[in-house]
């Protein structure tokens, strides 16, 4: 089985995305990510990219819809706006929100 994959982001970035080949949903605000997310759902995507200014004010919805299902894989990337971290530090935060634990990447 083949899965899609859907990028749930800003009006700003979306043309980005879509020029990518992307299929965009728009959202402004995390009840639109919601929104989004709810329609994702029910179609046969298999992993979602969330801009991580929306993902942050949606966390919670997120995990209690995607509770019980294995797919699609939700994954955050950095908004254009957000304050740039270098590649270390970034992939850092991401392993200690995940698995709890800080881990120095040589």
């Amino acid at each position: 089985m083949r899965y899609r994959v859907a990028v749930i982001t800003d009006p700003e970035t979306a043309t980005g995305f879509r020029l990518a080949g992307a299929e965009v949903f728009e959202a402004e605000t995390p009840e639109g990510v919601m929104g989004a997310l709810r329609e994702v759902l029910r179609e046969d995507y298999g992993l979602v990219a969330v801009n991580e200014d929306l993902f942050a004010g949606a966390q919670e919805e997120i995990r209690r819809a995607m509770r019980g299902r294995d797919l699609p894989v939700i994954v955050p990337f950095p908004a254009p706006r957000a304050r740039l971290e270098s590649g270390e530090e970034y992939i850092a935060r991401l392993v200690k929100e995940h698995i709890g634990f800080y881990v120095k990447l040589r």
